[in-house]
């Protein structure tokens, strides 16, 4: 009697179909990140970094600048003569997302009525009309926004950041700086009881 020893069709087909089972469990990573910690990260982080520039304003007495477009910032020093974009990591240049937008507000904000930083004149009338051969963004980013001083001190504002992909519910987190360091970051539900 010469038997064969091996598997049957029957006995393959059921392996297979348990190990499809298997594999249908199994849960891979979403490689796309969730929009509201997108928004929640790129708020903490441009906090971070505004609140290590002031650090580093007090600690090297310098002055320094924050300059803000819809897509993009920059972070900026006054060299005694004029202003020049920083250039170093961290605070380089650094471009958003494309479905990540800001706006940044520096008038009107109900809680700035006493901005000590408003009086002083930071930008020379004389470097702007040189910057006419630039771009809108790169006029933005040519000249602060937001001044952070070597005293600690940083020029009101509100950014908000906001995820919109023109189909979701947009997402925005704000980034506030209240005339001193550290700045604070709120989410949407915070935002809603400001």
């Amino acid at each position: 009697m010469n038997k064969h020893k091996g598997f049957t069709l029957f006995e393959l087909m059921l392996v297979i179909m348990l190990m499809a089972l298997v594999v249908s469990t199994v849960k891979f990573p979403n490689l796309t990140q969730d929009p509201f910690d997108q928004v929640d990260q790129q708020s903490k982080k441009i906090a971070a970094l505004i609140n290590l520039a002031s650090e580093y304003a007090v600690l090297n007495n310098a002055l320094l600048g924050f300059s803000v477009t819809e897509t993009s910032y920059a972070f900026l020093q006054f060299d005694g003569t004029k202003w020049q974009q920083i250039n170093e990591m961290p605070f380089a240049l650094t471009e958003l997302e494309p479905t990540i937008k800001m706006d940044l507000m520096l008038d009107g904000l109900e809680w700035q009525e006493q901005n000590l930083l408003s009086a002083v004149k930071w930008i020379d009338e004389e470097e702007l009309e040189q910057a006419s051969e630039q771009t809108e963004e790169e006029k933005k980013l040519a000249f602060p926004q937001i001044f952070i001083l070597s005293s600690g001190e940083i020029s009101p504002f509100d950014l908000d950041i906001s995820y919109d992909n023109g189909f979701d519910d947009p997402i925005t987190f704000k980034v506030r700086g209240e005339f001193i360091a550290p700045v604070s970051v709120y989410d949407p539900q915070q935002i809603e009881e400001l």
